[in-house]
């Protein structure tokens, strides 16, 4: 397994033969592209990535421990491959439409700024997640642990409370009618 520590990759096109057997810890990624990567036995672990792409490109076999992804565009992922062990992730300003994170545990996870559309978080454990200035249209919600998380400053979100656990969750006045859609009442 090839390691990389505390090294910064600026502008580079990444291949899956690069993004094989391999370690990365405590390392920087700026304008990549990893776009269409088949991962293989591949750990980040404290990385950071700015402004990265990642579309179409393949999840399984892969561990993110303690990674943010900031202004990437991470479209259509499939989150569920990864390795659960000490999965940590943050998204801030992401572009995250259409990725799933079903069956997830990621508590505390961080969503900020994102565009989650159409993004499947059903039966995922999403307690005290940060979903602050996100945009959340048609994102999937069904047995998922939302207890504590924070809505506040979200949109878009269509959260049925008999079908998910938002005890403690927090919500916004304007927002709120978002936990009422399913009921189809009518408020005036």
């Amino acid at each position: 397994m090839t390691s990389h520590y505390e090294e910064n990759f600026e502008s580079v096109t990444f291949t899956t033969d690069m993004m094989a057997d391999a370690q990365f810890e405590c390392c920087t990624f700026k304008n990549c592209i990893l776009r269409d990567i088949q991962f293989k036995n591949l750990v980040f672990e404290e990385c950071e990535f700015f402004s990265c792409d990642f579309t179409g490109s393949n999840l399984n076999s892969i561990a993110l421990r303690s990674v943010d992804f900031n202004e990437c565009k991470l479209i259509g992922l499939n989150f569920e491959g990864v390795n659960p062990f000490r999965l940590s992730i943050r998204f801030y300003d992401c572009l995250l439409d259409y990725a799933s994170f079903y069956k997830l545990t990621l508590k505390g996870g961080v969503f900020e700024n994102c565009s989650l559309k159409s993004v499947e978080f059903s039966e995922a454990n999403l307690s005290k997640a940060n979903f602050t200035g996100s945009k959340l249209d048609d994102a999937i919600f069904e047995q998922t642990n939302l207890s504590q998380a924070d809505f506040r400053t979200s949109a878009g979100y269509r959260i049925n409370p008999m079908s998910n656990t938002i005890r403690g969750a927090k919500f916004s006045k304007e927002e709120v009618m978002g936990l009422l859609v399913d009921f189809a009442i009518k408020i005036e």
